[in-house]
């Protein structure tokens, strides 16, 4: 295989590893805060229930759903399914901006907490609407279905595992179709660890913030500031050098309209910002 082609996927699913750096991070500070530490490198999933993921539909709220909070104080609804719960679409989609001006949150906005313990965002108007081989697809063809599209992409970034893997050869063809072994071993962790996320999933923080650059109807392009980790966990000193404790990471990720769906084509970190300025809308 050209290893140009190999580097292309790599680099881009290495935009996940910026996150997990940082997450990592909090999820040390809180395992020393609590005195739980986990060597294992793994979160553990939370209890498998009896409950039957939705395939091709939207599902309501179920007896086998709870109520969490993560770490910055936003609900989140734990659900025992791998990738994430589709809701009913009472909605419309969100329009394309005409220009750069910024695009509020989409009606129904909700986070939800996986199997492995990681977090994903859906909504009643822009998507997901469905489950396709346990990926959940239908992300509206509006800039926040893009921006939907893009908090998953980050957050099953922390599963490393079969989901992962999966949404990235749904949403990402063209370089998962040059580099196929590099899926396998993403599933063959996944499978070592019976399914359970990074150790850093304990301390990632979902995206607050928003903003959009070119974004019409067959191209967007979508940057998401993550919460800091002085919101997360309070005024301390960080244990890397290199994650500043006001720092908002932030991932820029550019996706075309292709084959009904977005399709992702260039993922990547951008420098941190400390201030949110006005040009960010903060959705959740």
């Amino acid at each position: 295989m050209d290893s140009q082609r190999r580097g292309r996927l790599t680099a881009a699913l290495i935009v996940a590893a910026v996150v997990v750096v940082v997450a990592l991070v909090a999820a040390l500070i809180l395992a020393i805060a609590t005195g739980d530490s986990d060597d294992s490198g793994s979160v553990d999933a939370p209890p498998a229930t009896s409950a039957r993921e939705p395939t091709g539909e939207t599902a309501a709220p179920s007896n086998d759903e709870t109520t969490d909070v993560d770490l910055v104080g936003r609900q989140v609804t734990v659900v025992p399914s791998a990738g994430g719960t589709p809701r009913e679409q009472t909605g419309e989609p969100g329009a394309f901006p005409a220009g750069q001006e910024m695009v509020g949150p989409p009606e129904g906005l909700e986070l939800q907490r996986v199997s492995s313990g990681t977090t994903v965002m859906v909504s009643r108007s822009d998507g997901p609407t469905g489950v396709d081989d346990g990926v959940m697809t239908g992300y509206a063809r509006s800039p926040g279905g893009a921006a939907l599209l893009a908090s998953n992409f980050m957050g099953l970034g922390m599963e490393m595992g079969a989901a992962y893997a999966d949404f990235v050869a749904h949403f990402m063809p063209t370089m998962a179709g040059e580099d196929p072994e590099f899926l396998d071993e993403i599933r063959a962790r996944g499978a070592s660890v019976d399914g359970r996320a990074l150790v850093a999933a304990q301390g990632y923080s979902a995206p607050r913030w928003f903003k959009f650059g070119q974004c019409d109807e067959s191209f967007c392009t979508v940057e998401a500031a993550m919460p800091s980790l002085h919101e997360a966990v309070g005024e301390i000193t960080s244990p890397d050098p290199n994650v500043g404790i006001h720092d908002h990471q932030v991932i820029r990720v550019s996706m075309r309209w292709a084959d009904d769906q977005w399709e992702i084509v260039s993922p990547r970190p951008m420098t941190p910002v400390t201030e949110i300025d006005g040009s960010w809308s903060r959705w959740i």
